[in-house]
């Protein structure tokens, strides 16, 4: 079986999709999110972190806890100085877009606390096989939870 990678356009276009997201929430002058992974090599996975006084989010693509066979993205810090007003809910949304159009099938939230458990089940995510700490639903689950609840 030959190891599926993520090329240098992919991680640059998913790495521009989160800073327009983000500048449109809170604008920065200078782009908040970055690579934490050199974008130059195609790689199984790579990381984006974006962290200001009002937000807190790393993100991984590709290959992941959730499974070796899939890509998928894991949220594993998620924080925004305003809760309930609905950027994460906002955030998830982008994130199943990039997953459709890159072929991501699953979506999971790492290490929940209280807040993110909270979070996680109110999407409809599952407790990952591995952990109860993990949670996890396929791309095409969330996106019609997301579909299927306009006050989410």
């Amino acid at each position: 079986m030959v190891e599926e990678v993520i090329l240098p356009q992919e991680k640059q276009q998913i790495l521009d999709e989160i800073n327009g997201w983000l500048n449109t929430v809170y604008p920065y002058k200078k782009s908040p999110a970055y690579l934490c992974d050199s974008i130059e090599f195609p790689e199984p996975y790579f990381r984006i972190m974006a962290q200001r006084k009002k937000y807190d989010i790393y993100i991984r693509f590709g290959k992941t806890w959730i499974s070796d066979d899939i890509k998928s993205i894991v949220v594993a810090r998620i924080g925004f100085d305003q809760q309930r007003s609905r950027h994460g809910t906002n955030l998830l949304k982008l994130l199943v877009r990039i997953a459709k159009l890159n072929n991501y099938q699953s979506i999971g939230i790492e290490s929940v606390n209280q807040n993110s458990k909270a979070f996680a089940l109110t999407f409809d995510f599952e407790e990952h096989t591995s952990s109860s700490r993990n949670y996890v639903i396929s791309t095409e689950k969330l996106s019609n939870t997301l579909d299927n609840n306009k006050t989410l």
